[in-house]
């Protein structure tokens, strides 16, 4: 797993969570690396009922953030992408260079002046082969989301089956339980439920969790179920 540390005093993390709500007791905590995106997740379920889930770029934002997991769906989502294009244009590249490479060779060009065109095409062609693997591999995904539990709202994300199959699975099944859970302690009802998510979402767009858009999106679910309009 790559390391990167989350508590160094020089972190420039943003953290959000206005209401700053402390850490008496952590339930579990899990944590996924991804060296080819540069990204590091860790989650941790503290109080029963909250998530504080951290989340480093290589190249973006560092940020962590809280979610009362009350309000997401236990149902997760997935999300499986395979960017064929960049993987067929890889190959095809492939087997031009290889061509090239085979041709050159027997021909005696890939002996001649190393500035000439044909050695030059060569190494262009072998460069773009790479990097249409690495867009290949940077556009492929296969990720788990949960969402928010009525509005459907993307709230945590997880790269599927990392750091490997069963410890995913283990923390998967026990987030999903712990949600029920959480969810069961509000004991509210039905519009009473739909505020406090609507709040809650609020709470994250204001903190720059999510944005204006998705937060309208939500609100304009909530505002439109028949508990919301019946309450």
């Amino acid at each position: 797993m790559e390391q990167i540390d989350i508590t160094s005093p020089d972190d420039d993390t943003l953290f959000t969570d206005e209401e700053h709500v402390a850490v008496e007791s952590i339930d579990f905590e899990f944590e996924q690396s991804n060296k080819v995106r540069g990204i590091y997740r860790k989650l941790m379920v503290f109080n029963g009922n909250h998530c504080y889930q951290s989340i480093k770029n290589k190249h973006k934002r560092r940020y962590k953030y809280r979610i009362d997991i009350a309000y997401l769906s236990p149902r997760p989502y997935r999300i499986h992408n395979i960017a064929w294009k960049y993987l067929y244009a890889a190959l095809g590249a492939l087997v031009f260079s290889a061509i090239m490479i085979y041709v050159g060779w027997f021909s005696g060009l890939l002996n001649s002046s190393p500035g000439s065109y044909f050695t030059t095409a060569v190494i262009v062609s072998i460069a773009s082969t790479l990097i249409l693997f690495l867009l290949f591999a940077h556009n492929s995904y296969d990720k788990v989301i949960f969402k928010s539990q009525i509005a459907g709202i993307d709230l945590i994300e997880l790269i599927n089956q990392y750091p490997d199959k069963d410890s995913f699975r283990d923390f998967v099944g026990k987030f999903m339980v712990q949600i029920k859970k959480a969810r069961a302690t509000k004991k509210y009802k039905p519009s009473k439920f739909l505020t406090s998510e609507l709040k809650e979402l609020r709470r994250l767009k204001d903190e720059t969790v999510i944005t204006e858009e998705q937060y309208e999106v939500g609100k304009a679910i909530i505002f439109g179920h028949s508990a919301f309009k019946n309450s």
